[in-house]
C-alpha cells in the first residue's frame, strides 16, 4: 500500500496527496490490517499508524476515537468482505459449506485479525445476514432455537481456529521473523528421543507446512460432519 509521507488534516478529511491517498477511516483501517499482517496485531496503535502516515495521532482521531473503535472497524470491515452466497433451497446442512468457505476466504485473508471478528460479526449487516442463513439452515435441519444458536456460534469459533491456528501461520510473529519461527519448532520436534516419538518426528514438517486449500476443506468438512451427526442422532433419539 503507498501511503503518504505528509499530510494535514482539513476538517475531518485529510487532503489528498501526490504520494498518496487521503487520510480518511477507510484509509487507516485498511492500513491497519496491512500493519497486522505483517507484524501482527500487537503492532497496531494510533501512534504507530499515525507515524506510517506522517501525521500526528491527532489527525487520526478525526476518523476513529480510539484503539478499540479502530480494532472494533478492523473486524467489521473483514467481515464487510465476505461475499455471501445465495441460500439454495435444498441440500440440507450441506448447505453451510458455501457459507463457512466464503468466511473461511474472508478471514484468510487477514489472519492476524481474525480474532477480531468474533465480538464484531452481529454488528454489521454482513455478519447479521451470514448468521441469518445459518440459523435457517440449522432450523431447517430440525434443530431448536437454543441448539442451532449454539451450533451457529461453534460454525464462527471453527472457522476463527482454523485461520488463527493453520500451520505455519505465526500470526503473532513479525513476517519478516515467521519463516524462522517455523524453522525452530521443527528443529525442536526432530530433536525430540526417535524411540517416545517416532511418528512425531516423522510429521514435524508436515506440522508446519500444508497445502492451504486442503486444510481448511478438511476443517469445514470435520465440522460439517459433526453436525450432520448429531442431526442424525436427533432423529433417532426415542419420542
Amino acid at each position: 500500500m503507498v501511503l503518504p509521507t505528509k499530510s494535514r488534516t482539513a476538517g475531518p478529511r485529510a487532503a489528498s496527496t501526490e504520494s498518496g491517498p487521503a487520510l480518511s477511516r477507510e484509509a487507516v483501517i485498511d492500513h491497519a490490517l496491512d500493519l497486522a499482517d505483517r507484524e501482527g496485531l500487537a503492532a497496531v496503535s494510533i501512534r504507530r499508524i499515525a507515524q506510517d502516515f506522517g501525521v500526528t495521532p491527532m489527525a487520526l482521531y478525526w476518523h476513529v476515537k480510539n484503539k478499540d473503535e479502530l480494532l472494533a472497524a478492523m473486524g467489521e470491515r473483514i467481515v464487510d468482505s465476505v461475499e455471501l452466497p445465495e441460500l439454495a433451497g435444498d441440500g440440507g446442512l450441506q448447505r453451510l459449506r458455501p457459507l463457512l468457505e466464503r468466511l473461511v476466504g474472508a478471514l484468510a485473508r487477514h489472519p492476524a485479525s481474525t480474532p477480531l471478528v468474533q465480538a464484531r460479526i452481529l454488528h454489521c449487516d454482513t455478519g447479521r445476514t451470514l448468521t441469518e442463513q445459518a440459523l435457517t439452515i440449522l432450523a431447517d435441519a430440525g434443530f431448536d432455537t437454543r441448539r442451532r444458536a449454539e451450533l451457529s456460534r461453534a460454525a464462527l469459533q471453527s472457522v476463527v481456529m482454523l485461520v488463527v491456528g493453520a500451520p505455519g501461520a505465526e500470526i503473532d510473529v513479525p513476517e519478516v521473523e515467521r519463516q524462522a519461527m517455523r524453522e525452530r519448532k521443527q528443529q525442536m520436534l526432530a530433536g525430540l528421543p526417535v524411540d517416545r516419538y517416532p511418528l512425531l518426528i516423522d510429521s514435524a514438517a508436515a506440522m508446519f507446512d500444508c497445502d492451504p486449500a486442503t486444510y481448511y476443506a478438511d476443517g469445514i468438512e470435520l465440522f460439517l460432519a459433526g453436525v450432520t451427526a448429531l442431526a442424525a442422532r436427533r432423529e433417532h433419539r426415542p419420542a
